[in-house]
């Protein structure tokens, strides 16, 4: 009895000795011993605990094992061909051999890596002939520098081979997938495991072979049933089902173990493929309905070692596909500009929606800016379903989203605008999209962080108007339904919101949403003063028209233009909808003046420079400059590039952050503002303010200075200089002053807080207003000392003392006057301090070129609060 107990457990001692024959990681940098290798070992080496081939020359050579595996049995390694392979170049990696020499074995089975189709498969050689058993996809190794992979091959007691593999070199890797199954049982027996190199002289081959791992060992009692991997629709009567292993024969080709809803019931064959002993055909007596999604129920089905599966259900779907035409997919969400980051990942991305009661497959459909596109996978698109694209260079990123589908080349969007084509498999356009940054109306989203989204997709044509920032907390909604999403119908008619001159022959009118261009017509439009529509253009996008009328336009003569008929895409009608529009007269220096600057804004705020018009003619501002002076030139010309008509006395506001402006001015005139990408350089000290017309000469121009500011005035960020007159030169500093702190510091786009003209009257000096108080309220902050001469070249000082006659303030030192002028007197002495309330006097000297002198004295009041 103890002898029998001692057998049982010598011969389980015997089987775990046995269970794992060979395995080796090289660890110990050793490949002589535990387990020996032979062979051609002065071929090979250790290299950072992997093998490493060393043939320098052309030629076959090996190492192999003993290993006596033959059944349910499993083999593991790693291999890096580290090289392009080639019908001259692979590695054939015997599991089972019947001799130690592998480049003269007469029967085994080995894994071919390589090759000329650059493919892992499976082969059998018996009495010395290859044949191919699982043929693996081809371009599996593809790279000339790197093709690391996992493979395992495993063999269970029914003879039934899997092939499988881990692409490492992938991104990301995706663990062991499928290379292949097959039944075959012509060996049973083997003596060896190894490898063996075929090289040609190639350089680019030499010492590239890199392996590792090699495990062989004896598979696990098998105690998991089978589980179905996919079911796939291959006819309108067939269906595929695959399995994770081998099944059984006779409960897989049971017809009843198989029952499809909807009706269809139990096909009426079901046959195990016989290359596949893991693939089951199933053949059903009545067709599938078309776009229908059934369901499979499989049971009872064991593999070959009784292991029987439970019940399982697994969806399928029939189509048919068919061809898109323009406008059954559309472009629905645009993430052009990720950062900065708000919810969503660092990364662009296109969503497309399906406005059809099609079904489409968009393999081979394409979304491109006009660059290269990004070619789309095969995925089912359903009626009203949505589908995000994105680069598969962030898989992981979009892994929490549902409905996204990556591409290998995403088109780099830009963020300002672009143009985007939506195309299907035959290059035909589906979809196209020319957005804008103003399409966010948002000027807080448009900044980045939040997605354009389509409002209502079921609109016949869509523009601006139907695109808006996403409302979504994270800032987009990639592959769900859009956050803005509102299908009511449109009931509304276009609106006139643009009229521009281009020319003498030439109004551009712009409305608020894409027009109806079937049967569109000139009698739509009318023109007073004789003017009659020659003929029109419509823009790219339907949303504006060009009208050329005859005869051409005159100067400054305002004409209406009357818009009767035109049709959006709803069919609403515009009726009765007017502008007027005046050719602008063509500009003159000092047509156009600098009259409010802000160069030392709030922190985190924007420059602005306003301009007036200070003619009678009407003015486009398309064309003119702003610049400064800088290293000895008028340099760093910014071109303003919209049309923005000035009528006589109107102002603009330049800027490059309209917003800003409003947020920090709230007296700020909204529509008066024209937005430049970036603006010249004004540094908060000093510098200088440069108005160019459009030949580049200067209309008008500023040297500013921060002691230009009122001195009593504790922190001057966030205040602008503003012109007192029109008339009287830039250069002139008493003609500037700050804003006024009762009107928020500025006056963006209106009248200036500190304007006072010029008044001349009948005496040859006069002052105004009679108090002044200078306190920068706004109102009568400064003395107006004007003066009117008889001719030029006098020399003039004025000066100011106190009502006891003590020198306060010298406003002019010998200085050559111009035969009539003003000189501001902002109420400070000579130290720059604000003088006491009181009475004052003005002295007023002039000399003339004889010698002769004559002086004038008015008195003011200096007021103030108490």
């Amino acid at each position: 009895m103890k002898l029998r107990f001692l057998y049982i457990l010598l011969i389980i001692i015997a089987s775990f000795n046995t269970s794992a024959q060979v395995s080796d990681d090289f660890a110990d940098g050793d490949f002589t011993t535990n387990p020996t290798w032979n062979g051609d070992a002065s071929l090979f080496t250790i290299n950072a605990g992997q093998l490493q081939s060393q043939s320098a020359v052309a030629g076959t050579y090996y190492l192999s094992t003993p290993s006596t595996l033959s059944a349910n049995a499993q083999w593991d390694f790693f291999i890096d061909l580290q090289f392009s392979t080639s019908g001259s170049n692979y590695v054939d990696v015997y599991v089972m051999a019947d001799q130690a020499d592998l480049s003269t074995v007469n029967n085994g089975y080995f894994i071919r890596l390589g090759g000329t189709s650059d493919e892992i498969s499976f082969y059998k050689r018996v009495s010395g002939t290859n044949t191919l058993l699982i043929d693996g996809a081809d371009g599996l190794i593809n790279s000339s520098t790197s093709n690391p992979f996992n493979i395992r091959l495993i063999r269970d007691l029914s003879d039934n081979w899997t092939l499988q593999y881990d692409d490492l070199g992938s991104s990301p890797s995706g663990g062991f997938v499928a290379g292949g199954t097959v039944n075959d049982a012509s060996l049973a027996s083997a003596s060896h495991f190894g490898l063996l190199i075929i090289q040609s002289s190639a350089a680019s081959v030499v010492n590239k072979h890199f392996f590792d791992n090699f495990n062989a060992a004896t598979v696990a009692p098998d105690t998991q049933a089978p589980s179905v991997i996919s079911v796939t629709v291959t006819s309108s009567t067939t269906l595929e089902v695959l399995f994770d292993e081998a099944v059984d024969v006779a409960t897989a080709q049971t017809a009843s173990n198989y029952v499809a809803n909807n009706s269809i019931g139990s096909p009426s064959s079901a046959v195990v493929n016989g290359g596949n002993p893991a693939l089951v055909e199933l053949t059903f007596g009545s067709p599938f309905a078309q776009g229908i999604t059934n369901q499979l129920t499989v049971s009872n089905i064991e593999d070959g070692v009784g292991n029987a599966m439970t019940s399982s259900d697994h969806d399928f779907l029939y189509f048919v596909p068919v061809a898109a035409v323009a406008g059954d997919v559309l472009i629905n969400e645009i993430f052009a500009d990720p950062s900065p980051q708000i919810g969503l990942p660092n990364a662009e991305y296109i969503e497309v929606i399906n406005v059809s009661n099609k079904i489409f497959d968009l393999q081979n459909w394409s979304i491109s800016d006009g660059g290269s596109p990004g070619v789309f996978p095969s995925y089912l698109l359903m009626p009203g379903e949505v589908v995000a694209i994105a680069d598969d260079a962030f898989v992981t990123d979009f892994s929490i989203f549902p409905n996204v589908i990556f591409v290998p080349t995403f088109p780099g969007l830009n963020n300002a605008s672009d143009n985007l084509f939506l195309k299907d498999e035959n290059s035909l356009e589906i979809d196209n999209v020319s957005y804008s940054d103003a399409w966010y109306q948002d000027p807080i989203k448009d900044d980045g962080g939040y997605s354009l989204e389509l409002i209502n997709p079921t609109l016949p044509c869509a523009n601006a108007s139907n695109w808006i920032a996403s409302n979504d907390p994270n800032g987009g909604t990639p592959g769900t339904q859009n956050s803005v999403y509102d299908v009511t119908p449109d009931i509304t008619a276009p609106a006139l919101i643009g009229a521009t001159v281009l020319s003498a022959v030439e109004i551009e009118l712009c409305f608020s949403e894409s027009l109806d261009t079937v049967g569109f017509s000139t009698t739509y439009f009318a023109i007073n003063n004789g003017l009659n529509v020659g003929f029109y253009t419509i823009s790219a996008d339907l949303t504006c028209v060009s009208l050329f009328p005859t005869p051409a336009l005159d100067t400054g003569v305002i004409y209406t233009v009357t818009v009767n008929g035109v049709a959006d895409c709803s069919g609403n009608t515009l009726t009765n909808g007017n502008a007027q529009v005046v050719l602008p007269a063509k500009a003159q220096a000092g047509d156009l003046i600098i009259n409010e600057v802000l160069f030392n804004p709030f922190t985190g705020g924007s420059d602005f420079v306003e301009v007036y018009n200070n003619s009678t003619k009407y003015i486009d501002l398309y064309g003119f400059f702003l610049a400064n002076f800088d290293d000895g030139i008028i340099d760093n010309f910014k071109k303003i590039t919209t049309h923005r008509l000035l009528n006589p006395g109107d102002f603009a506001v330049i800027t490059k952050d309209s917003s800003n402006i409003k947020l920090n001015y709230l007296n700020a005139v909204v529509g008066s503002f024209v937005h430049l990408s970036s603006l010249p350089t004004y540094n908060d000290s000093e510098g200088t303010v440069y108005l160019a017309l459009p030949d580049s000469s200067i209309s008008d121009y500023l040297v500013y200075d921060s002691d230009m500011h009122y001195p009593l005035i504790k922190d001057d960020d966030g205040v602008s200089l503003e012109r007192i007159d029109y008339n009287r030169s830039a250069q002139d500093l008493t003609n500037w002053h700050s804003g006024a702190e009762n009107v928020g510091w500025a006056t963006p786009g209106k009248e200036n807080s500190q304007y006072y003209p010029n008044v001349i009257s009948d005496d040859m000096i006069s002052t105004s207003p009679e108090v002044f108080s200078p306190d920068n309220d706004g109102y009568e902050d400064v003395l107006n000392i004007t003066y009117a001469l008889d001719g030029p070249g006098y020399v003039g000082n004025i000066t100011i003392f106190d009502r006891q006659g003590r020198l306060v303030r010298y406003l002019l030192q010998s200085e050559l006057l111009s035969p009539d002028g003003v000189i501001t007197w902002d109420g400070t002495n000579n130290n720059r301090e604000k003088a006491p309330i009181g009475v004052y006097v003005i002295y007023f000297e002039i000399f003339d070129l004889d010698g002769n002198v004559s002086s004038v004295k008015k008195s003011t009041v200096l007021g103030g609060r108490f």
